[in-house]
This record gives structure tokens, sequence and C-alpha cells, in this order.
């Protein structure tokens, strides 16, 4: 290999890929840089971005970047004690999608998660983040939820936020900038970043700091910016970025902007 041409990133994943399955792992699909694995019957994101990093780096290192690769999935792949009912109600989050993401399982002849309504186009899903994998809320799992005593939807979904609050610190907020040029950012690498929008004291928090109405971007599950209205040059280049960050960033959410008003997110469009 050493002596060929660089592999592009295509070229790279098919190659990684092609040796993971004949290593014995089940690979259920393929988006972009991502493999999702099945592994001790779960599925698992296998982002190969970094690999592809180090690769570029060492091209003549392929058969040991692999090598690397596959060793990691034998020891992700080896059984771990069974996690106590405690610890898997704590993993139960809430996780924001693109409501066409539904659509397309849909169409794939899937049948979605368990969901309900958010704005601009989101939904919100609740999964089971587990050290290996995460796991969707499926039907039947919710319908076992609703079947507790004094269990209802609403209470289902507050459980979810209270293990998101759990999880959330101070440390998760950036502050840049003042006045009517105050950002505050989250940027967590936990996928969670942009379900921090669904804490309404978190957001309440953030509107103290900022003059006017604050406005929210959410372009990708791990960043959630909050802003000004008031600077309409600082409005129009941010939401330019969201744009296009929502268009090119993995995890995709949308690319239009939310609003903290009385209390509760709604979409920016809707108020004009």
């Amino acid at each position: 290999m050493s002596k060929n041409k660089p592999l592009d990133s295509n070229a790279f994943i098919d190659h990684v890929a092609a040796a993971t399955r004949q290593a014995g792992f089940a690979i259920q699909k393929r988006e972009g840089m991502v493999l999702t694995l099945e592994m001790q019957g779960q599925p698992m994101r296998c982002d190969l971005k970094r690999l592809y990093g180090v690769y570029q780096s060492q091209p003549d290192r392929l058969d040991d970047i692999v090598a690397a690769h596959l060793a990691a999935l034998r020891q992700a792949d080896v059984p771990r004690p069974p996690l106590s009912e405690k610890q898997a109600l704590e993993s139960f989050l809430p996780l924001l999608n693109p409501a066409a993401w539904l659509d397309t399982m849909r169409q794939q002849g899937a049948e979605p998660p368990v969901h309900r309504p958010f704005v601009a186009g989101l939904v919100i899903n609740y999964v089971f983040d587990l050290p290996d994998a995460r796991a969707y809320i499926q039907q039947e799992m919710y319908e076992q939820f609703l079947s507790a005593p004094d269990a209802t939807a609403e209470r289902v979904h507050e459980m979810a936020l209270e293990n998101l609050r759990k999880r959330t610190s101070r440390r998760d907020t950036k502050a840049y900038g003042m006045g009517d040029g105050t950002l505050m950012i989250c940027e967590t690498k936990d996928g969670f970043a942009a379900a921090r929008v669904l804490l309404p004291e978190l957001m309440a928090t953030w509107a103290e700091r900022i003059p006017g109405r604050m406005l929210l971007g959410v372009p990708n599950r791990d960043f959630l910016i909050g802003f000004s209205d008031r600077d309409p040059q600082q409005v129009g280049a941010i939401a330019q970025q969201i744009r296009r960050d929502a268009a090119q960033r993995e995890g995709s959410l949308t690319k239009d902007l939310l609003m903290w008003q009385k209390g509760r997110v709604v979409a920016y469009r809707t108020v004009h």
C-alpha cells in the first residue's frame, strides 16, 4: 500500500469497511465517514474522520492504522457487566433530530422511534445514551414506560430533561463579547449540546445576559448559540454561519433561527 497513490476519503472508508467485515464485525450502514456496527446486539457509531486524518499524515502506515482500528473494536466488543436499572434510567435523554429524518426512515420501511414535535422542523427523540451505543426508544418500550403507575407522556419527557440537567454544568456554557455583541455558546462533543435548548432554566439564565430578544441557533447536535437581535449585522453574519454549518456539519439539525420568547423557544421566522 505504501507505494500506491494515497487513498481519498471514500477509498479509505471502503478499505476500512472491507477490513472490518473481514474481521467478523457486522456493518449495519454507512453514512459518509461514519460506520454503524452491530456490537453486542446494539448499534454503535464509528466515526472514521479522525482515523482518516491519521492516515493522511502517515499514508505509508495504512496497515498499522487499520490494525489499530480493529484492535479498538475488539476491545469495545468485550462484554461488559449489564447496567443497573438506576444506571439505565439515568442514561435516558432527549435528542434533537430533523423531522425529515423520520420521513426518510418511513420511506426505507423502518418504524421511526418515538418522537414529539419541537420547532423549526425539529423533533425530540428519546435515547438510552449507553457507554458503547446510543439506543433510540421505540414504541414498545415507550408503552412500557407509560404503563408504570402515574406515568404520563409529560412525566417521561421531564425525566429525560432532568437527566440532561444532571449532565449540564456551568463549564458547558462559554460567554463571549459584551453588550449587544454578547454570545452564549454550548459546544459539547456529547451529541446533546443542541438538546440543552430544551432546558428552560438554562435558556432563562442565558437571556438574562443578552440585551433585547435572545435568538438561538442549533445547526447541529454539538452546537448551541444564543445572541441578541439588536445588531442586524451580527444577526446576519451568525445566521449565515448557521446555514453553512447546518448544511455541512455532521448531525445537522436546522438552518433556521429560534427565539426565546415568554419562557419558551419558538421559531424566529414566525414572529415577523
